[in-house]
């Protein structure tokens, strides 16, 4: 059973998305998902890509998520912290795919609230790049 609409994977195609799914852990990897230039590194070099696991909800189109998790694990660049992150590890709420370890990024939307019947795949990719646009999970 397919984890989004057909409308949703038309989006991903339009955009050129690559993406794999594990159905039964209801995963949505977004892989190379692209980072503003200069931000981030991961392993000590900069980076401008990361791979991207979201869950999709049980109850997708009604309610969207709140988190999404990370691989490889990003740092700043400037050296500042990205708040409300973790892992990896068990007690830092990592979560596994195909044998690889990703990091939690947890964001709540409360300005921007998931619309039912109305927000979509699209809005999540919006979500994310917001997420990677603001480290300190502020408008500045």
């Amino acid at each position: 059973m397919p984890l989004l609409f057909d409308s949703d994977y038309e989006i991903l195609k339009k955009a050129g998305i690559n993406f794999e799914e594990q159905e039964g852990a209801r995963f949505l990897i977004f892989k190379n998902f692209p980072l503003p230039k200069g931000v981030y590194v991961a392993d000590e070099k900069p980076t401008d890509a990361v791979d991207v696991l979201y869950i999709i909800p049980l109850n997708y189109n009604i309610s969207g998520g709140d988190m999404f998790w990370v691989h490889p694990r990003l740092h700043r660049a400037d050296g500042g912290l990205i708040p409300n992150t973790g892992g990896p590890s068990p007690n830092e709420d990592s979560r596994t795919h195909a044998g690889v370890v990703f990091c939690r990024w947890s964001r709540h939307w409360n300005g921007n609230p998931w619309k039912a019947k109305v927000d979509n795949v699209q809005t999540i990719m919006d979500r994310i790049s917001w997420a990677f646009r603001y480290p300190d999970a502020r408008r500045s």
